[in-house]
This record gives structure tokens, sequence and C-alpha cells, in this order.
């Protein structure tokens, strides 16, 4: 009772057989174009995803650029502080007294007539004392000279 066959008969005659061959070239049609459609959105979905992988990878590449001139920023600012401490030592070891001083205190070397005595827990250099006192002497002598 399933497989019962359609009792309307098919009339084989020019205008149908035309009609069909239209709705089956039209359905060809609306398929091709369909193709065509999900081919061009296949294309534009792998352009675009191109080009935003390009664009991640470039922001991670800034990123990093970014982080790697914030260490240098910050190497060059320390580095430009311990050339000012360097160019203050160099203008301490110009100054006879100091470098008398640091003779003194690192190889014991004495004035005339004078006794040094080194205790154990002493052993503190006078040049750490020397350098933390000279910048109040060195602003002394510049009033001097005003």
């Amino acid at each position: 009772m399933d497989n019962k066959k359609p009792r309307i008969a098919r009339i084989d005659n020019p205008y149908n057989e035309t009609k069909t061959l239209e709705s089956i070239r039209a359905h060809k049609r609306k398929k091709q174009l369909k193709r065509r459609m999900q081919l061009i959105i296949a294309a534009g979905t792998l352009l675009i995803l191109l080009a935003s992988s390009a664009l991640v990878t470039n922001y991670f590449k800034l990123n990093e650029l970014e982080e790697q001139r914030v260490v240098a920023e910050q190497e060059l600012e320390s580095l430009g502080l311990h050339q000012e401490e360097l160019e203050y030592y160099i203008g301490l070891l110009e100054d006879e007294e100091y470098v008398a001083k640091l003779a003194r205190s690192e190889y014991y070397l004495t004035k005339d007539n004078e006794i040094v005595f080194s205790f154990p827990d002493d052993r503190n250099p006078d040049h750490i004392e020397a350098t933390e006192t000279a910048p109040e002497r060195d602003a002394e002598e510049l009033g001097d000279q005003d």
C-alpha cells in the first residue's frame, strides 16, 4: 500500500518539455550561483583570516618591541645615573686631599710622624665617608669662589 503510483499521467507535449527543461536550467543556475557565492565567501573569509593573522602577529611584535624599549630606557637611565656617579668620583680623584685620605685608609700610608691603628671591627673604608661628605665640601668651595 505504501508504493502507490500517482494516478496522474504525464502528458508529453512540447510545452511541458520546455517548461521542464527551463525548470531544470533554473535549478542548475541557482545551484551554480549558490556554489559561486560559497566560493566567494570562502575566499573572502580566507583573505580576512590572513590579514587578521598578520595584524595579530604585528600586534604581538609591537608589544614585544615596546617592552624592549621600556627596558632599554630603564637601562639608559640607570647608565646615565652610573655615568653621573663616575663623573663625580673622577672629580673626587682630582682632589689631592681626597686621594691622600683614600691612600691612607686603603693602603695604610701615613704622613710624617703619624701612627695608624687598625681595628678589625672598623673595616668601613674612609673613602665612603669622604664620598658622603664631598658634596657638602664641593658646595662650600663653590660658595667661596663666588
